[in-house]
């Protein structure tokens, strides 16, 4: 062990960088900043997907089809532990109060009460903010009123509804029916009670003894 790893072992401390020290700093007379330009003046800042003047990569490229992106609603989701937690009985929940109390975050717009936990006060739901079926009934039960109505139903899915039905009739046509099964199981009760079958080769043997009278045949033994 050296004298100069143990001084290494501890925490280090980064040096930091001087500039405008002459050519023995290692930067060079310009501070590592180059010749000219702007990026050798202070005070400049590169925007974002900067690429030199040229086009940028993004505009480049081809926009096809619709993105929902720029014209999509957000929601700001709100349980009703919150509500509980923050509001007191008789009071109206709007965006306003809600980011005032911090349930929800500073550049929410538009608040959706969801139904995990359970609510004990009347509390009023503001023109702003909208809640879910399970909320809606919490809420309502509590006493409390939703200014927002419920959504409307969506139109039905006729592709879906179809799929659903051929679905069904592939389980349907699996599965057998009771009829089905009462007729098996009286098939099988049927084959159970039908008499076993004489083995031919018994009643053979039989008939050849009645023929020789039980006899032994002609000729003795050959041994003797």
């Amino acid at each position: 062990m050296m004298l100069h790893e143990i001084m290494n072992a501890g925490p280090k401390r980064v040096q930091r960088t001087r500039v405008g020290r002459g050519m023995g700093s290692g930067l060079g007379e310009s501070c590592g900043r180059g010749q000219s330009g702007a990026y050798s003046r202070s005070g400049n800042s590169m925007k974002l997907g900067f690429e030199g003047g040229t086009m940028r990569f993004f505009r480049r490229l081809p926009r096809r089809g619709f993105n929902n992106k720029a014209f999509r609603l957000e929601w700001a989701t709100l349980n009703l532990v919150l509500i509980e937690r923050a509001y007191q009985a008789g009071e109206e929940v709007t965006v306003e109060s809600a980011i005032e109390r911090g349930v929800v975050r500073r550049n929410s717009k538009r608040i959706k009460v969801l139904g995990d936990g359970e609510i004990s006060k009347a509390i009023k739901l503001g023109p702003d903010v909208a809640a879910s079926g399970i909320a809606r009934a919490k809420i309502e039960k509590a006493g409390g009123t939703v200014v927002m109505p419920p959504p409307k139903k969506l139109p039905p899915n006729f592709r879906r509804m179809e799929a659903d039905k051929k679905r069904a009739a592939k389980v349907a046509a699996a599965t057998p029916t009771p009829a089905a099964a009462k007729g098996a199981k009286a098939d099988k009760a049927s084959k159970a009670e039908k008499p076993a079958k004489a083995d031919k080769t018994e009643g053979k043997k039989a008939d050849g003894n009645k023929k020789d009278g039980g006899k032994k045949p002609a000729g003795g033994d050959k041994k003797k």
